[in-house]
């Protein structure tokens, strides 16, 4: 019998930008020899994809209709054997009766369709037999999940309780960090997010370049983390001197495939190193089951300098949900405006720091608001929580501009305000995430006895930051 696991997607953004004409180091994995010097980004089959753009140099596309696409057939995703060559293994798969399979941009992983009538399990059983094939998986269905409120402008309430606003007060971001929003995509023509740290990235569901939001959820998360602030309209955001990037993995109804979402993790991390950008990946998704392919990804993210953040859930209960109970993810939390857990928010031994997911105000896409009103919206979940830590973490970053990925974790879990039982606990990890203490935090310097009759004095920040 045909089964379908099902990840739940919490949390979307998009980002746009322009064609820069950046050569790509050929130390970054994924490049093929054979490639030809206009592919900025080959891979294993011999498809390219080009890097992101800035939004305020893209040329704009055609529009677009939102409507409902020919669903893809479901698919088997394979990670092929380091003994076989990609060339090899392509023409294996097409002499098998898998002429179609396609490459992810994720090294050595690859998509099977499944052939008209045949049962997924079956065929991921078959492949997995092959000596060729390291794992075989049925490819799994990611939705967003996220509860609309009011859709309409409001105070924002969760600035103050992380204290933003004393944050903003030593640092607003920097360009050399990007926030990626994995997602649904954005409303880059939003007035609140149009600018030129907006960059467009690849849309995996239509694939072209053109990430515009058809869902709502990716413009509500990506104004969350960097809304355009002091512009005298809307909201504001938390990190709104990063920039960001939009890679829309999900459709118009939040629904999406698992090697996608693996596919715009890889995406961001590879970018970001091309780029010379600390990267921060933001995965408002996830689900009850353990994704191979999301598991690599998230690892070649992490093993390039990026930081992951992903949501808890919204399930109320503890089973682990990943990515966010990945090693080395930052698992957020929700709390309401008494410093209370959401209702519907996760818990368990993943969950390391919490931030506002309750009745969240942020920016919305125009042609999905109601007429007569602004486009902005409220919104519950632990979607929104996670856009919270990803924006504190691009303002720690901002600071500490040659600081680990590792290190900026340690820096948020500990200088969060304690809630719940003191110390960790699985309700609300370390605390909620505190903006101001985190940007002033400085590391512990042991005393040295002063040379001679001269007093030592130690920099906080040995050089300033890009």
């Amino acid at each position: 019998m045909k089964r379908k696991r099902r990840l739940l997607l919490l949390g979307i953004v998009v980002l746009i930008g322009s064609h820069l004409g950046i050569p790509v180091s050929g130390s970054l994995e994924g490049m093929s020899a054979a490639a030809s010097p206009d592919c900025f980004l080959p891979l294993e089959d011999g498809r390219c994809l080009p890097p992101p753009v800035r939004a305020d140099q893209a040329p704009r596309p055609a529009a677009r209709l939102m409507a409902a696409p020919t669903p893809r057939r479901p698919g088997v995703v394979v990670k092929r054997k380091p003994s076989a060559p990609p060339g090899a293994f392509r023409a294996a798969l097409a002499a098998a009766g898998f002429p179609e399979a396609e490459a992810l941009a994720l090294p050595r992983w690859w998509r099977v369709p499944v052939p008209p009538g045949q049962d997924p399990e079956a065929v991921a059983t078959r492949l997995r037999q092959r000596p060729d094939v390291e794992i075989a998986e049925v490819e799994r269905e990611v939705r967003i999940t996220f509860n609309p409120n009011d859709p309409y402008y409001g105070f924002q309430w969760n600035l103050p309780k992380i204290r933003a606003p004393q944050a903003w007060d030593l640092v607003t971001g920097t360009s050399s960090v990007w926030i990626a929003i994995v997602d649904t995509g954005v409303d880059y023509n939003h007035p609140d997010l149009a600018s030129s740290r907006l960059w467009l990235g690849w849309d995996y569901v239509n694939g072209d370049n053109d990430p515009m939001d058809d869902n709502g959820h990716g413009t509500h998360v990506a104004g969350i983390a960097g809304a355009n602030t002091n512009n005298g309209q809307g909201v504001a955001g938390v990190c709104w001197g990063c920039d960001l990037l939009a890679v829309k993995v999900l459709d118009y109804d939040g629904s999406g495939w698992d090697s996608d979402v693996a596919d715009g993790i890889w995406y961001a991390a590879y970018w970001g190193v091309a780029f010379g950008k600390r990267t921060i990946i933001n995965l408002s998704l996830g689900g009850p089951y353990d994704s191979s392919v999301i598991r690599d990804a998230v690892s070649y993210a992490q093993s390039h300098g990026a930081l992951v953040v992903a949501a808890a859930g919204n399930q109320g209960t503890n089973t682990p949900f990943y990515p966010a109970a990945y090693p080395g993810v930052i698992g957020v939390s929700a709390t309401d405006s008494s410093d209370g857990r959401a209702w519907f928010s996760n818990y368990g031994s993943y969950v390391d720091i919490a931030a506002p997911g309750v009745s969240i105000l942020s920016t919305f896409p125009a042609p999905l608001t109601p007429p007569g009103y602004e486009p902005y919206a409220w919104i519950n979940g632990t979607s929104m929580a996670a856009p919270h830590i990803a924006g504190v973490a691009g303002l720690v970053w901002s600071v500490w501009c040659r600081a680990s990925a590792e290190t900026v974790q340690n820096i948020l879990l500990s200088t969060a305000t304690d809630l719940g039982d003191p110390g960790w606990d699985p309700y609300f990890g370390y605390g909620l995430v505190n903006a101001e203490a985190a940007v002033r935090w400085r590391p512990a310097v042991t005393p040295v006895p002063p040379p001679g009759p001269y007093r030592q004095y130690l920099p906080l920040v040995s050089a300033a930051c890009p």
